[in-house]
């Protein structure tokens, strides 16, 4: 038999003899990938965001539509600030915000009074965020019932608008004499009650009047405002309905977990048997050391091998659906070459078993936080996801994810296995070249 072969099969009967070694190569990874599965649910549901960012424009610039504006801004669930229109606009087609609000010249006069001819408010919503936009509606309705309670409550400016209202009625000749009298019997009515109030107010708090808006009246004419854009296919948004499962994003991040795993305890096993004499008496037998570095350098490709085809096999059997197993195995196959390199390059990291261990753990977890073993990289601030290029774990993901629910044909799928073998075959002869030496 090859001796390459020989000692990677020694390796192999090794690695899997040392039960904890086992379990954080197969185990842990499992425990990962069921772990995030779970924590993120269903991928059509939406991905919590916080507070909707909303862009609102008072083309009114009134003391009222000031209220209104005010009301929103107290929302738990709203961060609102006011922009011109242009600007508003353009914010919300690029995606920086979910919506906008336009409150049109003359909202002053009749919002809150449910009398008169409810004000209209313009809604621009990004396409794809529907589920906030029925949300957002609500709220415009619940803004103009508190508006509607505080004009109730407020008795010199309700006084007011009667007024202003029984004048516009004698200027009115196009109403019947009958609706003539109906209306100054209600305008009488509504001046007692509001004289009412008055006389209670000073006996109440301010919860009277959040109280009285918390019926509302809640009138408003909703109008739409295009903001169509084309929503970027790298983006959270257009990638999360690809998603067939939610093992789809889980699976491969754990699978990276695995693949950390053999790349440490390889290393670790390259540095014990320097510091224990087991090189030097290799030296003794038919084998050169050169042979024994890649009869190691093979286990630890053929483990990788495994971790990805268990992890695999476990997410099939759970509900992930690989949509090309072709490109799979060549993702595989390119992942398992990187990662063989960097364990070559991480056994060079110190001269004991302990400074190797806790150097490649700290390198490991480095690339598992920047790569998005830990959180998605679609899920990453805009700057977390420009360090994760720098990460060989973002290009194994990407090639697993590639293969397994982002349809890549083999044309995309060469950048991300590109830089996975190029990162490969540098570290196995660089790594290889340096321990032959010593």
């Amino acid at each position: 038999m090859n001796p390459i072969l020989v000692m990677a099969l020694k390796d192999l009967r090794l690695l899997f003899r040392d039960k904890l070694g086992a379990f954080f190569i197969i185990g842990f990874p499992i425990l990962m990938g069921l772990f995030f599965g779970l924590v993120m649910g269903s991928p059509t549901s939406s991905v919590s965001q916080g507070k909707m960012k909303i862009a609102v424009v008072d083309l009114d610039q009134s003391e009222t539509s000031s209220k209104w504006v005010s009301f929103m801004a107290k929302h738990e669930s709203i961060e609102l600030e006011e922009l011109d229109f242009d600007t508003a606009r353009e914010s919300v087609r690029k995606g920086g915000r979910v919506a906008m609000l336009v409150l049109k010249k003359g909202f002053g006069e009749t919002a809150g009074v449910f009398w008169r001819e409810p004000p209209t408010i313009q809604v621009g919503v990004d396409p794809s965020r529907a589920m906030e936009a029925a949300m957002l509606q609500g709220m415009v309705m619940e803004g103009i019932g508190q508006l509607a309670g505080q004009r109730m409550m407020d008795s010199s400016s309700m006084n007011d608008m009667i007024a202003r209202s029984r004048a516009d009625l004698v200027a009115d000749e196009t109403i019947s004499a009958g609706n003539r009298l109906l209306l100054n019997t209600f305008f009488a009515s509504l001046e007692k009650m509001q004289n009412s109030i008055g006389a209670l107010q000073a006996d109440s708090d301010e919860s009277s009047a959040g109280s009285l808006g918390a019926g509302g009246f809640e009138f408003a004419n909703i109008e739409s405002i295009d903001v169509s854009r084309k929503i970027d296919p790298k983006s959270q948004a257009a990638q999360l309905p690809r998603l067939k499962s939610r093992w789809d994003i889980s699976f491969p991040q754990a699978m990276m977990w695995g693949v950390l795993g053999c790349v440490a305890g390889f290393a670790v096993s390259i540095a014990r048997e320097r510091t224990q004499g087991t090189m030097t008496r290799l030296q003794i037998a038919p084998i050169t050391r050169s042979q024994v570095l890649l009869g190691k350098a093979l286990a630890c490709f053929l483990s990788v091998v495994l971790v990805v085809v268990f992890m695999v096999g476990l997410g099939v059997f759970l509900g992930m659906r690989p949509g090309n197993y072709l490109t799979l195995a060549f993702a595989a196959l390119c992942v398992a070459i990187c990662f063989t390199g960097i364990m070559m390059i991480m056994a060079n990291l110190g001269k004991t078993e302990e400074s190797v261990n806790g150097a490649g753990w700290a390198i490991n977890m480095v690339m598992a936080m920047v790569g998005g073993a830990m959180i998605p990289v679609m899920f990453m601030p805009q700057f977390m996801q420009g360090l994760s290029y720098l990460s060989p774990i973002k290009w194994g993901i990407l090639a697993i994810e590639g293969a397994v629910w982002r349809d890549f044909d083999f044309a995309e799928m060469m950048l991300p296995c590109g830089i996975l073998l190029a990162t490969g075959v540098i570290g196995v002869v660089v790594g290889t070249t340096i321990l032959t030496k010593e």
